[in-house]
């Protein structure tokens, strides 16, 4: 009898721990893998492994000033190597801008199509690692959630621009604003005004350098 009651308790247990099994499957491919925290991490991973083709499957490069950077990248021979993800994690396509060494997501936010997420970066810099903590920006649309290029980069601009490379920047910038070709670098960001002064970190830098 007693061992008749303990097989049926057995049953029961292995029968609840399958089903807990089923309901975590269930809630990983159906919950979790169509979520913005799943898709920021998969764009982690495979910029970490600098994976080109599957990062392009989880980022959003709309917005008009990554499209003038493109323009720009596309027309001088020296701007070729321009990818604005890179801005976004350091260590992807080359250590120039330092190298990631560890990513934690704090929390996500939804709000209808977007999502924010607060995320801790160490990045290796010139020997030292610093702490940045960035806001990734992520959009859905039909193909599922990726990271919002020129919100994460131009929304955190002071988090993934340290201030050695900020003041380098600045001086790039300023000789271009004093050189031949400074009305006319003028003349396109004033046309990107209302895009660019959604950014304020970014919008002080190109003050700074005399092209706003």
């Amino acid at each position: 009898m007693r061992r008749r009651e303990s097989g049926r308790v057995l049953g029961i247990v292995v029968f609840l721990a399958l089903l807990a099994v089923l309901g975590v499957g269930a809630w990983y491919f159906f919950v979790y893998t169509k979520s913005p925290q799943f898709a920021l991490n998969q764009f982690f991973a495979a910029a970490k492994a600098n994976d080109s083709q599957k990062v392009e499957q989880y980022v959003d490069k709309s917005g008009a000033i990554v499209s003038m950077l493109a323009t720009a990248a596309a027309m001088n021979p020296n701007m070729g190597a321009i990818d604005p993800v890179r801005g976004i994690y350091p260590g992807y396509g080359g250590n120039d801008l330092g190298q990631t060494q560890k990513v934690q997501i704090q929390s996500v936010a939804v709000e209808g199509d977007r999502a924010k997420a607060q995320v801790v970066m160490e990045v290796l810099v010139n020997g030292k690692t610093e702490t940045i903590r960035p806001t990734y920006v992520l959009v859905k649309g039909d193909d599922g959630w990726k990271v919002h290029v020129q919100d994460t980069m131009f929304g955190s601009f002071n988090e993934f621009v340290r201030p050695a490379a900020r003041q380098s920047l600045v001086r790039q910038l300023r000789s271009i604003a004093n050189s031949p070709m400074g009305g006319m670098a003028r003349q396109q960001l004033q046309m990107l005004r209302p895009e660019i002064d959604r950014y304020p970190q970014f919008a002080q830098v190109l003050k700074e350098a005399g092209l706003l």
